[in-house]
């Protein structure tokens, strides 16, 4: 052996060298304890879940697939709140329910697209989004009377019994539904609100179905002898879901907000800004950075804290509203970006746009979405529980 030779400290597997340069001790194939030895520290057990709480839900999903004590990890009801508690990423979905075999259609398109010129949405056959609450998208077929609960992320669903086993109320009762979080039991619960015109008085009926059972309950009626908006969903927000109503017949005033506590199961009256000019018939309620929001005319207003009329402050007049040569009505605020821009959704004539307004500069843009969507959370949480 050469005297400049000088021996390596550790056997190696050499490649892309000419055997005839390597001693003969070093052409032989690495033992597996050599391998061992090499290979990088095991990572403590320990932190693997703080490690998986950051990571997409997509990844998550097939990292479920490689050994069985990450399955139970990633399925485990503590993992997914703390990995909701983290969870940052949404998408646009588009959806709807008919009650038949892979009767559930959808889209679902990122967040940031409603920014490009380049995506155009695929219209569906109609809508059926009540609301989405930590990554679970409620739907629903008013005309049936069927709901489902859907997590388009791990593309579970779950469908409920049917609320109404009276055809007549199925078919004629204006009806609207609402979807929430009970942190009190852990649990969801979605809630109709009814009403039957040939019943005089005309009382709006309550029920409430929790995940988990197969029944729904009937519980006391609104006591401000009521009429919401059937048109639109129940808002949902910290434990209650909210509805814009009105106690007058043909919706006239007073209006005010009809608001249901899912942990209490019992009923609040908010009331409206108090210099608010009202605008009929488009009057809609939404949560922006976790506030109430009321929508009516071109004015959006923001409720700081919840349940104080005192607080209500005008977030934006959106002057596209008042374009000289189209009509367009405000119909809901879907979401607000970090720079301040406005996700909306807008009616021109009888067809819906997703518009994003810009309030520092006074403009706009109308996207190529044009059907209803939901902006949705991407969790783990599954609605089969």
């Amino acid at each position: 052996m050469s005297p400049s030779y000088k021996k390596p400290h550790r056997k190696r597997l050499r490649l892309n060298r000419n055997p005839n340069l390597v001693p003969e001790s070093e052409s032989k194939m690495a033992t597996a304890e050599e391998i061992n030895n090499d290979s990088l520290p095991t990572l403590p057990i320990d932190l693997v879940p703080d490690i998986f709480c950051w990571l997409p839900v997509k990844l998550l999903v097939q990292l479920r697939c490689m050994c069985k004590s990450w399955n139970s990890l990633i399925s485990d009801r503590n993992f997914t709140r703390k990995h909701l508690s983290l969870s940052t990423t949404r998408r646009l979905y588009s959806a709807a329910y008919e009650h038949k075999p892979d009767g559930l259609v959808h889209n679902s398109y990122p967040l940031d697209s409603v920014l490009s010129s380049k995506i155009k949405q695929q219209l569906l056959p109609f809508n059926s989004i009540v609301a989405s609450c930590d990554g679970i998208l409620c739907l629903c077929d008013k005309r049936k009377g069927i709901a489902v609960l859907w997590n388009p992320s791990i593309r579970k669903f779950k469908e409920l019994p049917p609320p109404f086993e009276n055809v007549q109320i199925r078919k004629k009762a204006f009806m609207t539904f609402g979807f929430g979080y009970d942190h009190v039991s852990d649990n969801y619960k979605v809630v109709v609100l009814y009403y039957y015109e040939p019943n005089l008085p005309i009382t709006t009926t309550v029920k409430i179905h929790t995940l988990g059972t197969n029944f729904w309950e009937t519980i006391p009626t609104f006591p401000f002898g009521t009429h919401v908006f059937d048109e639109h969903s129940g808002t949902h927000l910290r434990g209650t879901i909210n509805w814009p109503a009105y106690t007058g017949r043909g919706r006239k005033g007073p209006f005010f907000i009809a608001s249901f506590d899912l942990v209490k199961e019992s009923y609040q009256k908010l009331l409206l800004p108090a210099h608010a000019e009202i605008s009929l018939p488009y009057l809609s309620l939404a949560v922006l950075r976790d506030c109430l929001c009321l929508i009516s005319g071109h004015d959006i207003w923001v409720m700081k804290e919840y349940g104080i009329q005192e607080s209500w402050a005008k977030l934006f007049s959106v002057s596209f509203m008042q374009h000289p040569t189209k009509r367009y009505v405000l119909y809901t605020a879907l979401y607000i970006f970090e720079d301040d821009r406005l996700l909306l959704e807008t009616l021109e004539g009888w067809e819906n746009k997703l518009v994003v307004y810009d309030s520092k500069n006074d403009t706009f843009k109308v996207t190529r979405f044009k059907n209803d969507v939901n902006v949705c959370l991407e969790t783990l949480i599954s609605p089969c529980s």
